[in-house]
């Protein structure tokens, strides 16, 4: 079912209405990626040796850069949802991205370079059914819920998971956190011997994942200054 917007978020290949000329054959040739792309098979042993790679590390690059500039979430994030200033305005979505649809794809090339990426690929358990869909879908997840909690959209509810997308996403991270693929020293719980410690993504791994929305924003061509903002 459409949104008020008339964008149907379950069906959308993230290919905006409107595109034309090389720009339409990048969004194209992008959403295919996007839908052929899946989480590598399930392997029953921890990760071993070097999780590094070029483009892996580029994208840790962008992540650490951000985050080394970043201001303060607000105090209530945790529990509210609320967010601080920045978050681009619906206009500014349609003008870098072509609109809603392109920043689905954004997010769907951020599940490609995660997907590809060692550090990051060990936390997906495709055991799951949930979890073994392509990065598009990832991506949809992920975009719905920022938009509903910033812009007050209702793309989640259209995706058939629910209501709210920042309910859905605690169980999907203590899922990614206790997956069998991860490497040892990441299945340990923090703090250590405390009634409450449990499994945690590594700093690398936060950075990594606002470095890749940042790489799937320069993917689509947007504006250096629309890139940076998503840090």
């Amino acid at each position: 079912m459409a949104s008020k917007s008339g964008v149907d978020i379950a069906e959308s290949c993230g290919i905006p209405p409107g595109l034309a000329g090389e720009r339409l054959a990048l969004f194209t040739a992008l959403s295919e990626k996007a839908r052929s792309s899946y989480p590598p098979p399930f392997q029953n042993s921890p990760q071993e040796g070097p999780v590094e790679t070029p483009e892996g590390d580029r994208t840790l690059a962008r992540g650490q850069w951000a985050m080394a500039r970043r201001s303060k979430a607000p105090k209530d994030s945790g529990s509210t949802g609320q967010f601080g200033p920045g978050f681009p305005s619906m206009e500014t979505i349609a003008r870098e991205l072509g609109g809603v649809e392109g920043f689905f794809l954004m997010f769907g090339l951020h599940y490609c370079h995660m997907f590809s990426n060692p550090r990051m690929s060990v936390l997906f358990d495709s055991r799951h059914a949930d979890t073994a869909v392509c990065a598009l879908d990832h991506g949809k997840r992920v975009a719905a819920t920022l938009l509903d909690l910033a812009l007050h959209t209702r793309f989640y509810g259209q995706l058939g998971r629910g209501f709210s997308g920042a309910f859905a996403v605690m169980g999907t991270h203590n899922q990614a956190k206790k997956c069998p693929m991860r490497p040892r020293s990441q299945q340990v719980e923090l703090p250590r011997g405390h009634r409450k410690a449990n499994r945690r993504f590594t700093t690398k791994q936060r950075d990594t994942w606002v470095g890749q929305i940042m790489c799937g924003a320069e993917d689509l061509g947007a504006s250096q200054a629309f890139v940076e903002e998503w840090g």
